[in-house]
């Protein structure tokens, strides 16, 4: 007999598990933007062409996804899970020693893939242990990762010893502990969510779904990799670490109201808030690039605004479809074609534009996904009852 567990002490050590590991996924994600310096002067090339790296990360990231869509149906997944934090652990712990553009790029490559594998084991294993229920539990896991963002320029500027980054090998620590309490942990051999619609193929609205989490997830990661380089090109250092550190924790507190607001309101209703907000903030970051005041406006306007797009896409998209591994899989390299080439674009622009290369195309970007999401959701499906076992 199959069925969702009953073993509440089971589920909740699952969860837990899972939120302790995307926080340090967080802090990993937003250390990017305040090391891209260091790593430049590390390796001595210029912020342009250190970008690269985050195209590295991202390929990795793509290469990963494309595999574990695969992998979260047939192996045990907690044990797929620890192995893949195990592998961005080592990694981490020789980035401060690597000496050259190329190893720099080829370290961040299997972080990237590790981080993919991750992403769609917790993200499929919750939807599978909370079922019908998981829309506040997918909104409180990303709330973990903006706290783990919102930490990151802080650790960074704490840790950092002269020209040494830090931070990295103590993620490198967290990482393995957290690998080891997952691979303790029980395998759970819960089935997937009862699918509302079982489509046979790839058809416009699954298009639109997928188009939505590209040009958004490369808009969230372009902007939050190049803000710290934004403010300090502009206001210094200082200034830099206290908007970035205030942009992740707008993101954080309203991940963290995403988690009611998700049992209240519609996602429909959320995103429509989130897209025009996001947008009327990196407006605000345009027209007032030299203004301090209002780069601290948009940036925490933008944090807030935005915060709950990604869970609210993910839970819209399981109310239509069965988010298998192989489906999470589809939406995770949709995600990863964004995070891949945006950033690289946006850090190509600075040496054109200047700055407002950062507000100006993250505006643009919002247009776009917010057009897109118009479009997978302008037919609704009808709600049907979800058995409970």
């Amino acid at each position: 007999m199959t069925s969702a567990p009953t073993d509440r002490g089971r589920i909740l050590l699952s969860t837990t598990a899972y939120f302790a590991l995307y926080a340090l996924v967080g802090v990993l994600g937003g250390a990017v933007g305040p090391t891209l310096g260091p790593f430049a002067g590390q390796v001595g090339v210029g912020l342009s062409a250190i970008g690269i790296i985050l195209t590295a990360r991202s390929l990795g990231y793509l290469i990963g996804a494309l595999g574990s869509s695969r992998w979260a149906d047939r192996v045990p997944i907690h044990r797929g899970i620890a192995a893949a934090a195990l592998l961005a652990a080592a990694f981490l712990a020789v980035l401060p020693r690597t000496r050259s553009l190329g190893l720099l790029a080829l370290a961040l490559a299997p972080i990237g893939f590790a981080t993919a594998c991750t992403d769609v084991g917790v993200n499929v294993m919750l939807l599978r242990i909370h079922r019908d229920r998981a829309a506040p539990f997918i909104s409180a896991l990303h709330f973990f990762y903006g706290v783990g963002g919102f930490a990151a320029p802080f650790l960074v500027a704490g840790l950092a010893v002269g020209r040494e980054t830090l931070v990295y090998p103590v993620l490198a620590a967290g990482f393995a502990l957290v690998a080891i309490a997952i691979f303790l942990l029980p395998e759970n051999r819960a089935t997937p969510v009862p699918a509302r619609e079982k489509p046979t193929r790839l058809g416009g609205r699954f298009i639109a779904a997928t188009s939505v989490l590209l040009v958004y997830v490369g808009a969230e990661v372009g902007f939050a990799s190049w803000l710290y380089v934004f403010v300090n090109l502009r206001f210094g250092s200082a200034a830099a670490t206290a908007v970035t550190g205030a942009f992740w924790a707008a993101f954080s507190v309203f991940r963290l109201a995403a988690i009611p607001a998700a049992r209240r309101w519609s996602p429909e209703r959320i995103l429509t808030v989130s897209f025009a907000g996001g947008v009327a903030f990196t407006l605000v970051l345009l027209l007032g690039s030299r203004i301090l005041s209002a780069v601290w406006l948009g940036a925490i306007g933008f944090g807030a605004s935005v915060a709950p797009i990604y869970p609210n896409i993910v839970t819209a998209y399981s109310h239509r479809y069965e988010l298998t591994g192989r489906r999470f899989g589809a939406i995770a390299v949709a995600s990863c074609t964004g995070s891949m080439t945006i950033p690289w674009m946006i850090g190509r622009l600075l040496d054109v534009a200047g700055p407002v290369a950062v507000p100006a195309v993250t505006a643009g970007l919002l247009v776009v996904a917010a057009g897109a999401a118009l479009g997978f959701f302008r037919r609704r499906v009808e709600a049907t009852p979800t058995p409970t076992p």
